[in-house]
């Protein structure tokens, strides 16, 4: 491959399961993953109209499939990736991460394409509020045929369509890159990357910030020289939590004796100016592991009955949230307070209203200067008509127009000017664009 043809990051693009294809006996035969008993079980299932049964099962599949793949990956890796300090080489990844991260992931790493995840975020949401154990037994709470057929295609289409799902080449030559070799700032492969999604700036990061973690020798050396190279070329474009990442893994290696390590990130934080970013304990990764649990709860099955006693853990932590803490304990605030396309956790609105009501206006500017513009878990839900709903009722005209003032960024000043004018089709639509902006798909 020529310099001139290289691409570091692109997704799959999935064989097209043909739009003709209707019948729940032809579509099964597109799943290679799907051994002959499964086919037969989905097509009984489906004849007999049983839709949360079919659709649940075929989800349950894909999912796991998508987990195990991704595993392959090193659970190490994996919890870099997410930022979850809480996951080690001792964790079951089928369990610790939800079934959002690992389509977030996946599509980050151009494991699935955007549109698969797309897919797949519909299909899980739906296949989640069908299987709420309160959900009342009428007809108008039944899965409807083509509700289940719609979640068996992404299904099969997204994952189980391949005999086996692997991160796209480019990613995959680049990662090779950054651990066997040392890479000028002209080199073709850097001049790619900041011309790349914001997300895969992230994901660069967090690569190399595994590498560094991970590795000895050769590949540490070459690894630490790379974020001497990497990192202050983006710096200036990165927001807080990504900085805060940065801050924070200097502070577990020099804790954890790592002395090589620590001293060549040590390196770029100098370079950059970036030691206001070093968390001065590590209190903050408590707050990250329980508001990680609120993420895993709202987005696993049963939600709405799983949310209450993580959230209320958090809130009981103290109304103080460490600032490298804040942008994930933030979210998993307001993904409870907004919910998802079917509705709320009653029972878990209370201490997630205490948490939102407690953050100062500071905090908020804080909020929205550093951490919604790069937010794919909030823009993704202000695309969804019933959390676009709660999210406009959510601030007072006083606070917008106390934190606008602050704000430099166009996009986050008019989501803010259309959500206290409550123009909920405008504020949709520019939601839809910044998730688009920072690389995902959302159509």
């Amino acid at each position: 491959m020529s310099n001139n043809e290289i691409v570091i990051w692109q997704n799959n693009t999935l064989p097209e399961l043909p739009r003709k294809v209707k019948k729940i006996e032809e579509m099964v035969t597109y799943g290679i993953q799907l051994q002959e008993k499964d086919k037969r079980q989905i097509i009984s299932a489906f004849n007999n109209e049983a839709y949360e049964m079919v659709s649940t099962y075929t989800w349950t599949k894909a999912i796991t499939s998508l987990k195990n793949q991704l595993s392959m990956m090193g659970i190490s890796f994996i919890a870099e990736m997410l930022d979850r300090p809480d996951i080690n080489e001792h964790s079951n990844l089928q369990q610790a991460i939800s079934d959002f991260e690992a389509i977030r992931l996946a599509e980050e790493l151009g494991v699935i394409s955007g549109t698969s995840a797309f897919r797949l975020k519909q299909a899980m949401e739906t296949v989640i509020h069908f299987n709420q154990t309160d959900l009342e037994e009428d007809s108008e709470n039944e899965m409807t045929e083509d509700e289940a057929k719609t979640i068996v295609r992404s299904c099969i289409q997204g994952i189980l369509g391949y005999s086996k799902i692997e991160a796209a080449i480019d990613f995959k030559n680049f990662r090779s890159e950054l651990e066997e070799r040392t890479l000028n700032d002209d080199n073709q492969y850097i001049i790619k990357l900041i011309q790349s999604p914001y997300f895969f700036h992230r994901t660069v990061i967090r690569i190399l910030l595994s590498i560094i973690k991970t590795s000895s020798g050769a590949q540490l050396e070459n690894a630490l020289a790379n974020s001497n190279t990497i990192i202050p070329l983006i710096w200036n474009s990165l927001k807080h939590p990504e900085k805060w990442h940065i801050g924070r893994t200097y502070s577990e290696l020099f804790t954890d004796g790592q002395t090589k390590a620590a001293s060549g990130v040590k390196k770029v934080l100098l370079k950059v100016k970036g030691f206001d970013f070093v968390p001065e304990d590590l209190r903050s990764s408590s707050f990250i592991k329980i508001a990680n649990e609120v993420l895993t709860a709202h987005y696993g099955m049963n939600n709405f009955y799983n949310e209450p006693k993580p959230i209320s853990t958090l809130y009981s932590m103290g109304s103080v949230i460490p600032i490298p803490a804040f942008p994930v304990c933030m979210t998993a605030a307001l993904c409870v307070k907004l919910g998802n396309f079917y509705g709320i956790s009653i029972a878990a609105q209370g201490p997630a209203n205490e948490i939102l009501k407690s953050t100062t206006e500071d905090r908020w500017i804080y909020f929205f200067k550093e951490c919604v513009q790069t937010n794919d878990k909030l823009l993704y839900k202000l695309t969804q008509s019933s959390p676009l709903e709660r999210w406009i009722n959510l601030f007072s005209n006083i606070l917008i127009d106390k934190i606008i003032p602050e704000i430099q960024e166009k996009d986050v000043i008019n989501l803010l000017r259309f959500t206290k004018e409550k123009n909920r089709a405008i504020v949709s639509k520019l939601a839809s664009q910044m998730y688009r902006k920072i690389g995902y798909t959302n159509k």
